[in-house]
């Protein structure tokens, strides 16, 4: 019966394992494929960002071109100049345009258009070294505001055509007006067509960020070039932490898988078997513990017991290994007997009154053996206390303890009568200064040092005390007045006092 309860425990776990990895398996598959699905999402957003910018710039320049041609037809019919003004009906997004000659020199213009050089246009603009329409890049109207510049060739000069910019930021910021991808679009010489932030994020963009915060936002920041001359595209996708999501869920998952595969194999070859879980485990840690601990197995016999165990009972055995645990604690059955026997009990050993903490160690509700810690009786230690402390509060001298920190510990109702007010934490430097200069001289002596106190006319002695490693842990003062001493010298701080 047992041996069928263990193959059906480990059948358990082996489908358990089964399940699981097949769910590990398909989440990792699916976050493959959502995250393919994400990286497509964002290359069509970037393709769509660059095709509106290469489309943008085309239309530019067939649109010049084309006014270049109506511009050369109406220049033979009319003059220069009307030519210059009808050109304004010719394409909707004009708003200047201007005559110049192979020097870069504004012969003739119309409102909107600069009569500067355009060599001299800031940033540094030239005209195209070929005889071919370009556009020349952004910039400022004169007027508070931007617009794109375009040179198109004419036979004896340049048209130099200004468009008006607002059709296309708007048509890219409605592209773009979903708050999880933004896009800024910048021109060959750096300067901002469209920016999708603040005027203050922009001083602090460089165009090097692969993080950028905005908003109270973090972007993702990915680039791309389009159109002719190239403008920079900078694509801001706000942070969705689905890598770490997908590494925190996968080792999760890898984490539970792994436990599943340790407790099959546990199940598989019996290792957490009472028999044999106690073996090649060393117990001598516990030797420098000052209780005595004691752990048998589900037998119920000592497999291990430390040196303070053995000093307890070497009256009654001088080695405990093997020894049934019910032989020297009576009361606690055997493990064996499937009982989860715990609690404690009171022992009297060699005139000591011990106490016995038991308790039975279980792992899959299997009882694998108990652990049972011996140690001195609180009661013993309370009750002694108690009488340590009568004992001084009768004594008919004051009985000052100091501790390390020069603080006092303890002081009965004598000590106060001499010493005036004594609390337990007050320093003994604001108490008695004489006193404390007395503890600090013959701190770490070994024997009874006389004392006598010129304040308040008091005598007695001092003892240090020492802890268990023999190192400084206060003093022991006993004062008392002395019965033919001399007589307090005026104005002392502490006057006599007599026995309260």
């Amino acid at each position: 019966m047992k041996k069928t309860l263990e193959v059906n425990s480990a059948l358990f776990m082996f489908l358990v394992l089964f399940f699981l990895s097949a769910i590990t398996f398909l989440l990792a598959t699916e976050f493959r494929f959502l995250q393919e699905i994400l990286t497509d999402y964002e290359e069509s957003l970037r393709q769509v960002g660059v095709k509106k910018t290469t489309l943008f710039l085309n239309e530019l320049r067939a649109a010049s071109e084309g006014a270049a041609r109506e511009f050369a037809r109406r220049q033979g019919q009319g003059g220069r100049e009307e030519a210059l003004e009808t050109l304004l009906a010719f394409d909707r997004r004009l708003v200047g345009a201007s005559f110049v000659d192979e020097s870069g020199s504004v012969v003739s213009g119309i409102p909107g258009s600069s009569p500067e050089k355009i060599k001299e246009w800031p940033p540094p603009g030239s005209l195209p070294p070929g005889r071919e329409t370009s556009v020349l890049g952004m910039r400022g109207n004169g007027a508070g505001g931007t617009v794109a510049t375009v040179a198109a060739p004419l036979e004896d000069g340049w048209l130099v055509l200004d468009y008006s910019l607002t059709g296309f930021r708007q048509e890219m910021i409605q592209e773009f007006l979903d708050a999880s991808c933004k896009v800024a679009v910048f021109d060959q010489n750096n300067n901002p067509v469209v920016w999708p932030f603040s005027l203050e994020e922009l001083d602090k963009f460089t165009g090097r960020e692969e993080k950028f915060s905005a908003g109270g936002t973090r972007y993702a920041v990915s680039s791309a070039h389009g159109g002719q001359p190239s403008w920079h595209l900078y694509f801001f996708f706000r942070e969705n932490n689905f890598d770490t999501y997908r590494m925190i869920t996968i080792m999760f998952l890898l984490f539970a898988l792994y436990c599943c595969l340790y407790q099959f194999l546990v199940e598989l070859w019996r290792v957490n078997s009472a028999r044999s879980y106690f073996e090649n485990i060393d117990f001598t840690i516990f030797d420098a513990v000052k209780e005595g601990v004691i752990i048998s197995n589900n037998a119920g016999r000592i497999i291990f017991a430390n040196q303070a165990a053995h000093e307890i009972f070497r009256p009654r055995k001088a080695d405990l290994k093997g020894v049934p645990l019910k032989e020297i604690l009576g009361w606690v059955e055997s493990a064996s007997e499937e009982k989860n026997n715990s609690g404690t009990l009171t022992l009297k050993m060699s005139g000591r009154l011990l106490e016995a903490v038991h308790s039975p160690i279980i792992k899959k509700g299997k009882v694998l053996g108990s652990v049972t810690v011996l140690g001195a009786s609180e009661k013993e230690g309370k009750t002694l206390r108690g009488v340590l402390d009568k004992l001084i509060d009768i004594l008919p001298v004051g009985v000052l303890q100091i501790d390390r920190h020069q603080k006092v510990a303890r002081a009965n109702l004598m000590a106060r009568c001499y010493l005036g007010s004594l609390e337990a934490g007050m320093s003994i430097d604001e108490i008695n200064p004489e006193l404390a200069g007395f503890i600090y001289r013959h701190m770490g002596s070994r024997s009874l040092q006389p004392v006598r106190l010129n304040a308040g006319n008091l005598a007695g002695e001092m003892a240090c005390i020492y802890d268990e490693d023999g190192i400084y842990a206060g003093a022991l003062l006993l004062v008392s007045p002395p019965s033919n001493g001399p007589a307090p010298a005026p104005g002392n701080n502490l006057p006599p006092r007599s026995p309260c």
